[in-house]
């Protein structure tokens, strides 16, 4: 393939520089073929891997007829190990996917309504419980074994987004992917699906009517806004569920890793970006929602204090500031404050 490309993946795996690519996407023209380069590109990380494999997915699906072709990709041997290529559709693939799973890395992976309700069935338990069990293994991985406790509160914070993607986003099926450097002590995790959208999914609240996708997404995490409460109980044994904390899914996630690396999540028009320092609304282009979450393990202190501080202030910020009556502004406000 000599011709030029009509657009290139963005190299160095910036946020804001995979949502800027989200837009150009979506704002060329229709073409015969569409060129699009992965050449300057020398390592994709999980949320690259998803997203990328997202926008141009979404593009295949609005223009049908039109031919994608991609040149660089065999130069993306680890990427294309946990499943690139076969992620972008490309015909005839010559790039299969080598890679399936250790104890550092999740490969990209997708776990379907499907697949939850088999294990439901299996194992006489109900889909919430499968979830449950699927998300203990990823954040086995995520969390390293630093603590019973970090795992158990991430476990509890991908089960809600997770089980926000087939509750709320009407979605079958939701595409994860998962990595830790030993070298940099950091982990990964990008969750991504192409429901309805956080914002059509906040407006089917009667308490929660965000004007725009960047509203619905600062509305989203805060305490108790973004989740129903499943009622879930073992056929088993005689107990309560374990669902009786859904709703603080996602304030726990953008707290704990905002405060240890970075929470950004993305849906429709709009992301946002939150670590210790930042808070940034993001212009994008995502069928959907993804989520993308990194955090330094390095410092188990800093660790048990996020975890502490983010407990005790879960039910606080939720009665403090509300549900009902909750106002965009306040919740932006707390976001970019963290008070």
């Amino acid at each position: 393939m000599n011709d030029k490309p009509d657009i290139l993946f963005p190299d160095g795996g910036s946020l804001r520089g995979l949502a800027r690519f989200s837009v150009e996407m979506s704002e060329i023209p229709e073409k015969a073929q569409l060129h699009v380069g992965a050449g300057n590109v020398t390592f994709l990380r999980p949320t690259c891997l998803i997203l990328l494999a997202k926008i141009c997915r979404t593009r295949s699906r609005l223009y049908p007829k039109e031919k994608m072709l991609y040149s660089g990709l065999e130069k993306l041997n680890y990427a294309n190990n946990l499943g690139f290529s076969q992620a972008l559709n490309i015909l005839d693939n010559p790039f299969p996917q080598g890679a399936f799973g250790g104890k550092s890395y999740i490969p990209m992976s997708v776990m379907s309504l499907d697949s939850l309700q088999a294990l439901a069935a299996e194992k006489a338990f109900e889909i919430g419980d499968a979830i449950e069990e699927r998300c203990e293994d990823i954040s086995r991985i995520v969390s390293q074994d630093r603590s019973a406790e970090l795992k158990n509160t991430l476990a509890r914070s991908f089960c809600e987004i997770f089980r926000n993607t087939f509750e709320h986003g009407k979605s079958q099926s939701a595409v994860f992917c998962c990595q830790y450097w030993p070298k940099l002590n950091t982990v990964e995790i990008c969750i991504a699906d192409r429901g309805m959208g956080v914002r059509t999914s906040i407006c089917e609240s009667k308490y929660t009517k965000p004007e725009n996708d960047a509203e619905a997404l600062s509305l989203a995490l805060m305490p108790g806004v973004s989740s129903k409460a499943w009622k879930h109980k073992k056929k088993k044994a005689a107990q309560k569920t374990v669902w009786d904390n859904a709703g603080y899914g996602l304030f726990f996630a953008h707290q704990i890793f905002g405060k240890l690396g970075h929470f950004f999540i993305a849906s429709g028009e709009s992301a946002l970006y939150l670590d210790v320092d930042r808070f940034d609304e993001i212009p994008c282009s995502i069928e959907g929602t993804l989520v993308s979450m990194r955090m330094n393990l390095s410092e188990q202190e800093k660790i048990v204090g996020a975890l502490e501080e983010t407990r005790k202030n879960a039910a606080q910020v939720k009665e403090r500031l509300g549900v009902k009556s909750l106002d965009y502004s306040v919740a932006q406000d707390f976001l970019r404050s963290g008070k």
